[in-house]
């Protein structure tokens, strides 16, 4: 369903929630969302590639 006050999609993302990681190569942390975890992500200072369930930030 949409409103004037949300975007359509609004529904389906709002339960994302923000997961920190950082690069195994060159130590970058950086945000990411939930559903993009299971995803590779590429580092935005080296351009490594890596697997974000590995390099989750506690």
């Amino acid at each position: 369903m949409t409103d004037d006050k949300h975007c359509p999609g609004f529904e389906s993302n709002k339960s994302l929630k923000g997961i920190k990681i950082k690069c195994s190569e060159c130590g970058k942390e950086w945000e990411i969302f939930s559903d993009e975890v299971e995803k590779h992500a590429k580092c935005p200072a080296c351009g490594a590639v890596v697997e974000p369930k590995t390099c989750i930030v506690r």
